[in-house]
Formats: structure tokens, sequence, C-alpha cells
């Protein structure tokens, strides 16, 4: 069972802290809940029931610092096909964010931007679609990242190039 104060990931709405474990009365109902506060959103709250499989099946312990080094180390040989028509790959999005496998969605990120860099070369631009799919799939991989190695969510970029570079050499 997760303790009060531990970080974990819930769903795709990313990095919350369970700040309380309390019983509280919700559309007339007393039940126990796991309270979450979603890092960097202090106004949302989140209430899990304890009692609640499914919903408690959204709650993930964080990876660890050596399970995300080893999927930055293998970020490189990894590789994500691109699916072209965009309904299928709007529906794909959705599989891999409710999978919320952290190294899928930083395959996905490393997908949509060589996918972006292509486009940009052809002077056009990314969909909606992609661009939104990246820009969730970054805050999610991020704030993790951020959260386990005690840097900032705008470091995360930094530090994977740097660790990348190092395996260059």
């Amino acid at each position: 069972m997760p303790e009060v104060n531990s970080y974990v990931m819930y769903g795709d709405n990313g990095v919350c802290q369970i700040v309380d474990r309390r019983f509280e009365k919700i559309a007339g109902t007393e039940r126990e809940y796991y309270v979450l506060k979603p890092a960097g959103r202090e106004a949302s709250t989140f209430y899990v029931p304890v009692d609640n499989e499914k919903l408690l099946a959204k709650m993930r312990s964080l990876l660890s610092k050596e399970e995300i080094m080893e999927i930055i180390h293998e970020l490189p040989e990894d590789e994500m096909a691109w699916i072209e028509d965009s309904k299928e790959r709007e529906a794909f999005y959705d599989e891999v964010f409710a999978r919320g496998d952290r190294r899928e969605l930083l395959l996905l990120i490393k997908t949509i931007y060589l996918h972006k860099e292509a486009r940009s070369k052809q002077t056009k631009k990314l969909w909606t679609i992609d661009e939104n799919a990246m820009k969730h799939a970054e805050t999610l991989v991020y704030e993790e990242i951020a959260t386990v190695l005690g840097i900032k969510p705008d470091e995360v970029l930094d530090f994977i190039s740097s660790e990348l570079e190092k395996d260059k050499t």
C-alpha cells in the first residue's frame, strides 16, 4: 500500500504526492480515500477510494533512478514506427497514455520529435494532435524523472542529452 507523503504516478495525470489517507463523505457516502496532490498543480486534488481496485490500479510507483538510467541509455536503439493515418495515430496515442509505460512514452517523444524534424526540413509543422501528444508525454515523463532525480522538469531534456552524449564517447 502506498504511504502518505510518497509520490506516485496517477494515470495520465502525472506525478502526485499522497498527502493524506482519510475518511471523507462524498456524494452522501463516507469512504476512506487517498488524497493526492499533483506535482506543480497545487490547486488540484484527487480523491482515490482505497477500496476501488480500478482507480487504485492507476496509482503506480515512480521509477527508480536505475530504471530511468536504463531507459535513457536504451533509447537510441529503440524505435517506434510512425503511423501515417492521423486517426489511427491519435488512437495509438490514447493507448500509450492509458498504458502509462514510461519507456514507451519516452520513445513516443523521440518518434514525434524526429517526425517534427523531418517536417521542419520540408517547411511544414506538426499536426496539432502530434504536438499535443508530445507535450503531454513530455510533461508526464519529465515530471517523473525530475522528481526521482531531484532536478527541475525543464532540466530533464539536458540531463537526457548529457547521458546520451556519454554513451557516444
